[in-house]
């Protein structure tokens, strides 16, 4: 059990971990009114629409210690962290873990999503409790700015990128607050990461998580455009480029895309419900099997190296699976959809879902 406990705890903390150095590079401005009501559209919305969650929005910041103890304080005693499967006598070490993971989120200004059971005597009136972390200021406060968390570049190479290739930081803070509000509903409905012994087993199921997560919030960006949009479209690049921004896990490309293929006339009357079902559709046909993602990972190691990259960069758990025979076909095919999408960061023209391929290349 010691060891249960201890795969529970690294996968919670190397999760935080890996995604702190998103933010190395942004600086602040002071958050627009409009940014602001757009959180709070979005929060009561989802609070409407689901009586047994609380939404709450934590901006971090300079009064990040405050919004914390808030939130401790209000849950009350008893409390269960929901967001990963475990056995009834961890649930005090997966909390301790849980809450040190969202102290990180918004000491560093990450974007998150937590999801909790209160206790009895939690102040709060519903049975659950979605805490999502997002400092506007940080993450969104212009189009440059979105652009620049997202990417996580140089400003030497922010300031070449063509301006058309900007997220609008507005579609943007609509799309991420849909995307961390369906990790609370994929914990509430279909449970959090399942309990696993295969060695990237933890890595398998948040890469899941990920990927649904992006299909929910593409597909309500969509219906609310009754279109595939400019930033649809940027988005879809940007995450073809994720293969290594944060780690080649991070990549959820293929799944996005499908949504982008689906006729944006079939999205518009769907229920968040429907939505959902069919993010849950997608994810499953672009998403491989267990032993397909380890091998589909273990090529992209091995591209990362081409391109300059260690897979030490990503942590220890990935080494192993860089030695992994596999098809060199897909290690040229994974390094030209990287080179492609990284050299239209610097171009306005019309990107295909896919890179051109090699000659010979299968398509994947």
């Amino acid at each position: 059990m010691h060891a249960l406990k201890a795969l529970v705890m690294l996968a919670l903390l190397s999760n935080g971990t890996a995604l702190a150095g998103e933010q190395k590079t942004v600086t602040t401005a002071p958050t627009n009114g409009q940014l602001e009501l757009i959180i709070q559209d979005r929060i009561n919305y989802y609070n409407n629409k689901y009586p047994d969650i609380r939404f709450v929005h934590l901006a971090g910041g300079k009064d990040w210690t405050g919004e914390l103890i808030a939130i401790i304080t209000m849950l009350g005693s008893q409390v269960s962290a929901m967001d990963y499967e475990h056995p009834p006598e961890l649930r005090e070490d997966v909390m301790e873990v849980s809450l040190e993971r969202l102290r990180r989120m918004l000491k560093y200004d990450i974007v998150s999503a937590t999801l909790f059971r209160v206790g009895q005597d939690s102040i709060f009136e519903r049975p659950q409790l979605c805490v999502i972390t997002l400092n506007p200021d940080a993450f969104v406060a212009s189009d440059l700015k979105a652009t620049q968390y997202m990417l996580d570049v140089s400003d030497e190479v922010l300031e070449k990128i063509h301006p058309s290739r900007y997220l609008n930081n507005k579609d943007h803070l609509e799309f991420t607050l849909d995307h961390e509000a369906y990790h609370c509903l994929d914990s509430h409905y279909h449970g959090g990461v399942p309990m696993t012994q295969e060695t990237l087993g933890g890595e398998y199921y948040l890469f899941r998580r990920e990927s649904v997560a992006d299909a929910y919030a593409m597909a309500k960006h969509i219906q609310s455009r009754r279109m595939v949009t400019a930033y649809a479209r940027n988005l879809v690049h940007y995450r073809a480029l994720w293969m290594f921004t944060d780690s080649p896990n991070r990549c959820t490309f293929e799944t996005v895309r499908e949504v982008l293929k689906y006729p944006p006339g079939s999205l518009v009357n769907m229920s968040d419900t429907e939505l959902g079902e069919l993010a849950v559709e997608l994810r499953d046909k672009a998403v491989r099997l267990y032993d397909g993602y380890v091998r589909q990972r273990s090529a992209a190691l091995k591209a990362a190296k081409v391109l300059g990259l260690d897979p030490v960069l990503y942590g220890d758990q990935w080494c192993d699976c860089e030695k992994m025979e596999t098809d060199p076909e897909l290690v040229a095919f994974l390094v030209n959809r990287y080179r492609y999408y990284y050299d239209q960061l610097f171009t306005d023209d019309v990107i295909p879902l896919e890179a051109p391929p090699l000659t010979g290349a299968l398509q994947r």
